[in-house]
Order: structure tokens, then sequence, then C-alpha cells
């Protein structure tokens, strides 16, 4: 698993994003040398190349830098993690389609069903309206496409809603995933506004993979301890994301777990700033 940000610079700032963007808007972009030699250096036992930023698609060189690293790798599974703003423009969507990646996925984070919602956390003016043109723009063209949302405490309360947008909007839409924040950058320093607890959300996500399912839409739990979660969720959450498993964790409950080897762990920062009292061992 290889994961390389393009750019710090970002069209948004969101209230929980885990970078800190007062500080990595002024680190300077890396070279497309310092960028090709990360490609180069991929070996034929990685997962994935992750690309992302801050916001990937700002970078001019973006298309240039996917179009290096399939020829450099026939095969290997390309993921772009993107807030989707700059999809909304179909020309540039045609030019990534031009590119004929093969195996790819672009996921396109997407934190509530109105304006309202999307601009609290974007905490910018019409980004709700360019993600979700992005997406269907992207669907539109055959792209894979995921949206992600990751929960906090604006949006929690609006899974549900979520998901029938996005089955109503987003016809063709390949996955839906929900994350766990980390609680880092910006979602440290606005912990009081996005901080919610795990035993809050999860009724509110188990409402929104309801209406997924039913309507026959992929979805994936990430950074759901299943001890937290109901058994009939647990496939949808089970597995370690090994490139973060520094930054996550088990508790002493957890010694005595019998799914503990399926746990995808615990946020070493949920952990800290909210507590362990949640999390059970299963029997």
């Amino acid at each position: 698993m290889t994961d390389y940000p393009l750019t710090f610079k970002c069209n948004d700032n969101c209230i929980s994003c885990i970078l800190d963007t007062e500080i990595t808007s002024r680190i300077p972009d890396p070279s497309l040398k310092q960028i090709a030699d990360v490609i180069d250096k991929i070996d034929s036992n990685t997962d994935y190349f992750g690309v992302g930023g801050g916001e990937p698609t700002l970078r001019k060189e973006l298309f240039k830098v996917l179009k290096y690293t399939r020829e450099r790798h026939p095969n290997l599974y390309i993921f772009l993690v993107t807030n989707g703003r700059m999809f909304a423009y179909e020309e540039f969507v045609k030019n990534l389609a031009d590119l004929k990646l093969g195996n790819y996925r672009v996921a396109v984070a997407l934190y509530g069903h109105r304006e309202e919602v999307q601009e609290n956390i974007t905490r910018s003016i019409g980004s709700f309206e360019q993600t979700v043109q992005g997406i269907k723009n992207l669907i539109s063209f055959n792209i894979p496409t995921e949206v992600r949302t990751i929960i906090n405490r604006i949006n929690y309360r609006y899974l549900e809603e979520l998901a029938n947008f996005i089955v109503k909007e987003f016809q063709g839409l390949d996955r839906v995933v929900f994350v766990n924040m980390k609680i880092t950058g910006n979602a440290y320093k606005n912990r009081d506004k996005v901080l919610v607890r795990y035993n809050e959300l999860v009724p509110f996500v188990e409402k929104a993979v309801e209406v997924l399912r039913k309507n026959n839409i992929k979805v994936y739990l990430y950074h759901f301890p299943l001890c937290i979660i109901p058994g009939h969720l647990w496939d949808l959450a089970k597995g370690i994301t090994k490139a973060e498993l520094e930054e996550l964790t088990f508790v002493e409950e957890c010694e005595k777990c019998k799914v503990k080897q399926d746990c995808p762990m615990i946020w070493k920062t949920y952990a800290t700033f909210v507590g362990k009292d949640e999390f059970k061992a299963v029997d």
C-alpha cells in the first residue's frame, strides 16, 4: 500500500479534515521528480497506489502523474481520493476517462444530502453543488466511483437522508463507504464541534446501510470496531487498514474478544480523546 499527496492545497477547508490546513496550505508541492521516484519504487506486492492531498485535482500535472503510474505499473490498483469539485467540469472528467486507466477508482467525499450539511463541514460556498455534479459526471463517463462519507457531529443524524439521496441521484454508483473520523488536524482543533461517540452514531449508520442494501448498492464501514456495531454489519467492517496500523490500537478489554482477529481496531485518537468505555469483548 502506497499513499502519496500530490499537493496539500485544497479548495475546501473541512472542519473535520485530518490535516491542519493552516499548516499544510504553506507546504510546497512535491516536485514531479519526487512523485516519479515514489511511483518507481512501488513494488509488485503493493495493493494499491493512493493519490491524494490536499485536493489532488488542483495539481495541474494530475493526469500526467496518473498516466505515468499506469505506464510503470500496468496492473496496479490506482485510488484517487478527492472532493470531486473539479469533476463538475465535463472536460475534466473526459480527460480522466481518456487515460483508460483500467484498474482504478475515484473516491469522492460527500458529507450530506443538502447544501447546509455539506458546506457546514467544507466551509466552502458552492461545494455541495459542484461535488454532486462531479459524482454524476464521473458516473456518466463510466468511471468507477465511490461516495465516501466521514462521519462527525454535524452530519451523523442525516445519514439515512444521505443514503436516500444517493439512491435517488447516483444511479450506477460503484459503492458507498462510511468512515469513522480520525481526530487529528482540523478535526482535533474543532473537536468540540465534530466529535461524536460511536454509540450515538451507530443507529444512524445502521439505518443508512439498510437503505443502501435494499437498493443493491455496495456499502462498507471503515474504522468501526466490531463490538460497537450489530453482528449483521460485521462483514461490512472486518479487516485492519494496514497503511494506518500505527494509528490504531486495541484496549485492555479487547484481549479476551473472540473476534479480535477480524476487528479493524480503534483509532488511538478516539481512545485518547473520547475514552475506552464503549469497547466490550465479544464472547
